[in-house]
């Protein structure tokens, strides 16, 4: 077992958990998740992050949050910087617990047992996560209470085999409702999970980033985009957010779709190629297009608020040609009026 010192590895020496200890392990392939440099941490979210994969006390933690806020990227980032492995399912209501466990495969003529994401988790150290979680049947998830608190996993379809977890494994849940179903409209097929199933777990919630740390993660992704287009995004997006807010305490939706941060990101990247692409067809192409024309309507004359009104080559040259048709019409029409006038003299 070595320690990690995780101020070092995260650069920050006012995190709540200094260090963590971790068995070695000898994995045969290789799951640790790529780091991405321009990733940022919130210290109160990494926090908590760190005090469960240090101390769970044969618990999983849950992690619910809007789509697109980035609660994947945040187990996947902390364990790709601690060079941790990572077995990673999305799931639905299609699901089974076999697509954990694993099944039988045919496999150069000869039936061999293939493990799932969780038997390799448990073997081998690695952190599962489960994405979507909220959407499987509890039915199909109450194979997992045994495990999730720490007890061996038993295989009936590979002749019994019996999986002790290794100290490594964690396991992680990810979903957009807490179990409770869905309230907003935006997250269609979420189920109510048996209570039961969620007393194993500790509760995360996370929502979209900071100001400052979305803007930062705009600057340190794109540095071609300049300060004030990456300023007036975030305020857009934040907007929009407040409006969705308040549509939903008040009971009423004036917004049919979130805007998350991965909607943002995409928007920076379009800004960001070195072409002529307007905030307006971009935010259209990443997000608005996807809302009914009302709603479609407001994020537009947003969108003039914050960025003016701009636009694209295609527009300017369009605008420019119904200009110069409309100056050839009047000057035909000139030509015939003068031409009646000295036909009637």
């Amino acid at each position: 077992m070595s320690a990690i010192d995780l101020c070092k590895v995260f650069n920050d020496d006012k995190l709540l958990i200094k260090t963590i200890e971790l068995d070695k392990c000898d994995a045969i392939t290789n799951h640790i998740p790529i780091v991405n440099e321009g990733y940022i941490f919130e210290r109160s979210l990494l926090d908590d992050v760190l005090l469960f994969l240090a101390h769970p006390f044969c618990d999983c933690l849950y992690m619910q949050g809007p789509a697109g806020c980035g609660k994947t990227s945040l187990i996947m980032q902390v364990a790709g910087r601690l060079e941790w492995g990572v077995e990673m399912i999305t799931l639905s209501n299609k699901s089974e617990c076999l697509d954990l466990i694993g099944h039988q495969t045919l496999r150069q003529g000869e039936l061999v047992f293939e493990y799932g994401p969780l038997a390799n988790a448990m073997l081998y150290g690695e952190i599962l996560i489960l994405n979507e979680i909220d959407l499987v049947s509890p039915g199909d998830l109450a194979i997992l209470n045994d495990v999730l608190e720490g007890k061996p996993l038993t295989i009936v379809g590979n002749s019994g085999e019996v999986i002790y977890p290794h100290n490594n494994f964690r396991v992680v849940a990810t979903a957009n409702t807490k179990g409770d179903g869905d309230s907003t409209g935006f997250y269609n097929g979420a189920r109510l999970l048996n209570q039961a199933f969620l007393d194993r777990f500790r509760f995360l919630l996370v929502d979209y980033p900071q100001y400052n740390v979305e803007k930062l993660m705009l600057k340190k992704n794109f540095n071609t985009l300049d300060d004030d287009i990456c300023s007036k995004l975030v305020k857009f997006a934040r907007e929009l957010r407040r409006v969705m807010n308040n549509s939903q305490k008040a009971g009423i939706s004036q917004l049919s779709a979130p805007f998350s941060t991965r909607v943002l990101l995409k928007i920076g990247y379009l800004m960001s190629l070195d072409c002529d692409i307007s905030v307006k067809k971009a935010i259209n192409t990443c997000y608005s297009l996807r809302l009914p024309d009302v709603e479609r309507e407001y994020v537009e004359r947003l969108c003039n608020d914050i960025f003016g009104h701009q636009e694209s080559n295609d527009e300017l040259i369009a605008l420019k040609d119904a200009i110069e048709n409309t100056q050839d019409n009047l000057v035909v029409e000139t030509v015939k009026k003068r031409g009646r006038k000295k036909t009637s003299i």
